[in-house]
């Protein structure tokens, strides 16, 4: 019983340590140039807009590489969420075009939503010649993509409450299990 103790108090303590490391800042996408319109400034301050080259591995590569939560010299490992095009509406923002969505997220912590506009490799757009495919450009410099970036932090109570509250629910849930599968030998 003892030792049992002891590893769940280990476990418990390695997600404080987890859930209390400093957050990770949005970062800026490698040689790209960033937005100055509304929705990427003043409207959404939160978010970051990039106009870009860059092809959808080496955008994604690049941000996971940079958004990472470190505890000392550890790196913990995040994981990558794919969504379908048609909920950057919700989960980006409203009037957002899409040609990929996807989620670079730490489980209980923060997630960095990552939304792609590339109209030369849009569906709608197939069917049109290669000049009549609306070009995106900033500043009279045509480019590839637009990536826009939405984080979702969470607050470091929040984390916690959640993170205690799993133990006992966890024990409950063992617990009830334990007694249907003795009832039913």
């Amino acid at each position: 019983m003892k030792l049992k103790f002891i590893f769940i108090s280990l476990i418990f303590l390695l997600g404080v340590i987890y859930l209390t490391a400093p957050s990770p800042v949005l970062p800026d996408l490698s040689d790209s140039a960033r937005s100055d319109e509304e929705g990427d400034t003043w409207q959404h301050p939160d978010q970051k807009g990039f106009y870009s080259n860059l092809t959808r591995p080496e955008v994604l590569s690049d941000l996971q590489s940079k958004f990472v939560v470190r505890i000392g010299s550890f790196t913990v490992p995040s994981f990558r969420l794919i969504y379908r095009v048609e909920e950057a509406y919700e989960l980006v923002r409203d009037q957002t075009k899409s040609n990929y969505l996807e989620e670079i997220i730490y489980p209980l912590r923060e997630s960095m939503f990552v939304n792609g506009w590339e109209p030369k490799k849009a569906p709608q757009n197939a069917g049109l010649a290669p000049d009549e495919i609306p070009e995106i450009s900033l500043h009279g410099v045509p480019y590839d993509a637009k990536i826009t970036m939405r984080p979702v932090f969470s607050p470091v109570w929040a984390r916690l409450l959640i993170w205690t509250l799993i133990f006992p629910a966890t024990c409950l849930v063992f617990l009830s299990f334990k007694k249907t599968i003795s009832l039913h030998d």
